[in-house]
């Protein structure tokens, strides 16, 4: 009777599983994230259904990202290259570091002087303030599809629609 339940429970497992999916990172474009071009994204995956997306992000060498919020969810980073840090904290992210953002927590992202590259896997809104504190305005996963698509059609290049899953 076990093995019988074990099958039924592995065919259904099966057929509601997402396929695995491979993505050669140098085959996507860098795509700017700002207006100014001072950071970029590659896009690794936008899952829709939980506002998840994934991304290598790359920064300029001294530079200052604004202030701002992640709201929704966690932020897990992992630096790849160059050094970066939050205003205001007491560390240091060098290659090999592993970042955790509680939901909420509000900072500026300053590089040092080289360029940055780091895996940041988000949800949620990413909210953007000015000097009073006042939100400007935000990009959540929806916003950044909408800026790799754009992009990609503006240069002809082909949107991965595999990458939205």
């Amino acid at each position: 009777m076990t093995n019988i339940i074990d099958e039924a429970v592995i065919q259904l497992a099966e057929r509601f599983q997402l396929p695995e999916r491979v993505v050669n990172i140098e085959e996507l474009p860098w795509v700017p994230f700002t207006d100014h071009e001072s950071c970029y994204f590659k896009p690794l995956r936008f899952d829709l259904n939980t506002g998840t997306w994934i991304y290598l992000f790359r920064i300029k060498s001294n530079q200052v990202l604004g202030k701002h919020r992640h709201t929704g969810g966690s932020v897990i980073g992992y630096n790849i290259q160059g050094r970066w840090r939050y205003e205001d904290r007491s560390w240091v992210a060098t290659p090999g570091t592993f970042v955790f953002e509680p939901p909420g927590d509000i900072h500026t992202l300053i590089t040092e002087d080289e360029e940055v590259v780091t895996l940041f896997i988000l949800s949620g809104a990413l909210q953007y303030f000015d000097d009073d504190n006042q939100i400007t305005s935000q990009d959540d996963i929806y916003t950044v599809l909408k800026k790799y698509r754009n992009y990609c059609t503006h240069h002809g290049i082909a949107i991965r629609e595999d990458l939205i899953y």
